[in-house]
């Protein structure tokens, strides 16, 4: 993996609470853009932090007996970014993973049908972000919540949507990611902090308007995702189960992708991609 120059000395404290180790990533990442893998931020990352490193090796016996080689689990990446990058074990925490954000995954796949060489790619799937209290959405308690809370900044969720790191995967749709082991070859193409009021005017007003048709369709009892553009409410949990989680749209995701990483942003019919 090709070196960036500078000598650098991570330590922990630097990990959890500054906002310049995503720039790092970031650099990493993109000095190695063609082909890096989570294994290869993982090594770079470790020779440079002998405490996260020591943290892996204190930790990593118990991460993989908890996380079964033959267990297929969908949200296993993102569980091995947080250990191997950021120096978090699982947990049932609601507060943000590191002090100045929440940590997520997200999948970018490829647009087939272009008529030039150059690679294309959009969010695959929305990306969730905190759920809504309760089995029910639309419980005595949450309309009464949500009537009182007219606006997003004064909800309890706003934490959890306001800032973020998200880590871009690529979807490799020939490769089977499974296990622990699968997922150390994972190709990673980015990672971006972004911040809602770092938006523009416009995004921002998209967003309140979501919120308010989210908080309209809760008070009302008839939960569902229409009109929602930018910031959507979704079913999260198992296949019959009526939770209900925030969430970025796919378009929404590959928009703020392409601000953040500042990347071309091209529009064919109604759908938007990224010129990577």
């Amino acid at each position: 993996m090709e070196q960036i120059k500078e000598e650098l000395v991570i330590n922990m404290e630097f990990i959890k609470k500054d906002r310049n180790y995503i720039n790092i990533i970031n650099k990493i990442i993109q000095t190695n853009k063609d082909n890096c893998r989570l294994k290869d931020i993982m090594s770079y990352i470790h020779d440079k932090s002998s405490q996260l490193k020591q943290y892996y090796i204190d930790n990593n016996e118990n991460f993989e007996k908890a996380h079964s080689k033959s267990e297929k689990d969908k949200g296993l990446l993102g569980k091995m970014v947080e250990f191997l990058i950021f120096g978090n074990l699982p947990n049932s925490n609601s507060c943000p993973d590191l002090e100045y954000a929440d940590i997520k995954v997200t999948h970018f796949k490829k647009i087939k049908g272009m008529n030039d060489s150059k690679t294309y790619l959009n969010a695959k799937e929305r990306l969730t972000l905190t759920n809504i209290s309760g089995k029910n959405p639309c419980s005595e308690e949450n309309i009464s919540y949500f009537t009182e809370k007219v606006k997003l900044e004064d909800t309890k969720y706003y934490t959890k949507i306001k800032k973020g790191i998200i880590i871009i995967a690529e979807h490799e749709p020939s490769c089977k990611y499974n296990t622990i082991d699968d997922y150390y070859n994972k190709k990673i193409l980015g990672i971006i902090l972004y911040d809602l009021d770092e938006l523009s005017e416009e995004d921002k007003y998209i967003i309140t308007d979501d919120y308010n048709k989210i908080r309209n369709c809760i008070i009302t009892g008839d939960v569902s995702q229409k009109g929602q553009q930018y910031l959507h409410v979704h079913k999260h949990g198992s296949k019959n189960s009526n939770n209900r989680a925030f969430g970025f749209t796919n378009k929404f995701l590959t928009k703020l992708i392409s601000q953040y990483l500042q990347l071309p942003l091209i529009k064919k019919n109604v759908s938007l991609f990224v010129e990577f």
